[in-house]
């Protein structure tokens, strides 16, 4: 399970169970299946609505605009299209007024590009979210990004470019080229293989390593923000952790006793595993901690 972080603008994140509780309404992102969502909104009432979309691979690189409060989540698909569901909800002070809210919001397939039409930002209307669902197949090519939402992408294979801005970005088993940014939010990876460029400012980085070796290269920098690493015992790859002078740090894993420590200074390192270093894990200004797997 990934770890609970709660960022600076007041939303609490449980992306280990894939969800998101914001300040405005409580969104349960699970599966393209949308009663399965929980979409609050305080005392207001809330209407709800779905639409599906189908784009082929063929079509080039998908770009996922959920608008402001909205999410994404991919997850691992079959055959040669995206397989698009959107999860809409509004909150207004009656029944009928959220109901006409939500069926308002069209969701919009230009090309390549997935956004929404149609939000109703009225006083009558207190809040409202989308939240997509993709089921991608292998070979995947998603640009996806997001403000006050999360992203989750979970099994799939392929060529992601991730951004959000005030929520978090997780990576569940990702193969392939992620290039993923978030601000004021945290971002967490599991799993063996990629090549991964990841950086975080004002939030945390979590990495938790598989297996015995990393094929591939990961390369995570986390800027005012902790960085929480578990790297099993036996861990083979080589991994270095590095931090600003004044960070401090919690080793508590096995690998931490046979690591090769380089303090001085400027920065802090650990290096555990052979050479070459795959696994390359910064951070500055914020707290380091290891762990075993």
């Amino acid at each position: 399970m990934v770890p609970k972080f709660v960022p600076v603008v007041g939303i609490a994140l449980a992306l280990g169970a894939t969800g998101i509780a914001q300040s405005r309404g409580r969104i349960n992102l699970e599966a393209a299946d949308c009663s399965r969502i929980n979409q609050m909104f305080g005392d207001y009432e809330v209407g709800r609505a779905t639409q599906h979309a189908t784009v082929p691979l063929a079509a080039g690189t998908l770009e996922l605009r959920p608008d402001a409060n909205g999410g994404v989540r991919v997850e691992k698909g079959s055959g040669s299209a995206y397989e698009i569901t959107a999860c809409i909800a509004a909150g207004a002070r009656t029944a009928a007024e959220a109901q006409a809210a939500a069926d308002n919001v069209q969701l919009v397939i230009e090309g390549n590009r997935v956004k929404l039409a149609g939000n109703d930002r009225s006083d009558r209307v207190r809040s409202w979210s989308v939240q997509l669902i993709v089921m991608a197949p292998d070979g995947a090519s998603i640009d996806a990004e997001t403000s006050n939402g999360p992203i989750g992408v979970s099994g799939v294979d392929g060529k992601f470019n991730l951004r959000a801005s005030n929520g978090p970005i997780s990576l569940e088993g990702v193969t392939g080229e992620v290039n993923a940014r978030a601000a004021n939010g945290p971002i967490s990876v599991e799993g063996s293989r990629g090549q991964f460029d990841v950086q975080t400012s004002n939030g945390p980085i979590s990495v938790r390593l598989e297996g015995r070796r990393w094929d591939g290269r990961l390369d995570a920098r986390a800027s005012n923000g902790p960085l929480t690493v578990s790297v099993p015992s036996d861990y083979q790859s080589g991994v270095e952790i590095s931090s600003s002078d004044h960070s401090p740090w919690n080793c508590r894993a096995a690998a931490c006793q046979g690591g090769n420590r380089d303090w001085d200074e400027r920065s802090r390192t650990l290096r555990i595993g052979s050479d070459p270093v795959v696994v390359k894990l910064t951070t500055v200004n914020g707290p380091v901690t290891v762990k075993d797997r």
